[in-house]
């Protein structure tokens, strides 16, 4: 059952905004609320700091997960976030130079693995596993995820890519890329460290990949936004060494 809901919440974000209710969980006083734009690998993160935060400084977080290129798109086309968590430096420094957003700011690195849902797949180098598979491998689309492009330089360097290009199934998403791989719709998927460190990642069986550069992942606050006081809370919260613990923790690195 557990495993069914983690699956619905990852699914939804490829279709809808999945946006949590932390006011219905707080005082009766009225509270500010930061609309953030998320990038689908940083779900579990946000999901795991927000009440904190929340509860802290008294600002409700509204979510709204999904690729970073789709993100990104509907920042250009006005959407009112006050704050943009990307997946790259690319998006924010674009937004920035467009004048849509403040200076971008970096706020954790993450990391690409390969991961299966097979336990009983063998202890090898990643490479080799790559190789020994001939069923479907899920990998997030290049164009709008950079957990995808990072898989897709990673092969290319090695390459290794022509090779198992044609069995990619394509997620819009780094999560809905996990959500091939874990429901067992592909034998192995390109995926955030991140997931493979969450309880259901924890269910199957994940290889590093050191030839892999960390992805440096930043953010910018939007100018029209009415909030950035409280965005400028949230980024040195980012920034607090509990919160940095956390975000290490669960895949992250500085």
């Amino acid at each position: 059952m557990k495993k069914l809901s983690f699956v619905f919440i990852y699914l939804s974000i490829s279709i809808a905004f999945f946006i949590p209710d932390f006011q219905g969980q707080l005082s009766a006083n009225p509270i500010k609320t930061l609309r953030i734009a998320v990038a689908a690998n940083f779900i579990n993160a946000m999901e795991t700091i927000s009440p904190s935060f929340t509860k802290i400084h008294s600002i409700a977080i509204q979510p709204a997960y999904g690729s970073t290129g789709k993100l990104f798109a509907q920042m250009k086309n006005g959407a009112p976030y006050d704050l943009f968590l990307s997946a790259d430096s690319l998006r924010p420094e674009l937004l920035h130079k467009a004048g849509i957003c403040e200076r971008p700011f970096k706020y954790v690195s993450g990391s690409v693995v390969s991961w299966s849902g097979r336990t009983e797949a063998k202890n090898a180098p990643w490479q080799a596993v790559l190789a020994s598979t001939t069923g479907k491998i899920a990998i997030a689309n290049p164009e709008t995820a950079p957990y995808g492009t990072s898989s897709f330089k990673i092969l290319r360097k090695t390459g290794l890519l022509d090779s198992v290009k044609p069995r990619f199934v394509y997620g819009q998403s780094v999560g809905q890329t996990f959500v091939f791989a874990q429901t067992g719709n592909t034998e192995l998927g390109f995926v955030a460290l991140s997931q493979a460190l969450s309880e259901p990642g924890k269910e199957g069986k994940y290889w590093t990949i050191p030839e892999a550069e960390k992805i440096g992942q930043w953010g910018c606050v939007s100018k029209n936004s009415h909030n950035k006081k409280a965005a400028e809370t949230f980024i040195s919260f980012l920034s607090d060494d509990t919160c940095r613990e956390t975000l290490n923790n669960m895949g992250y690195a500085q």
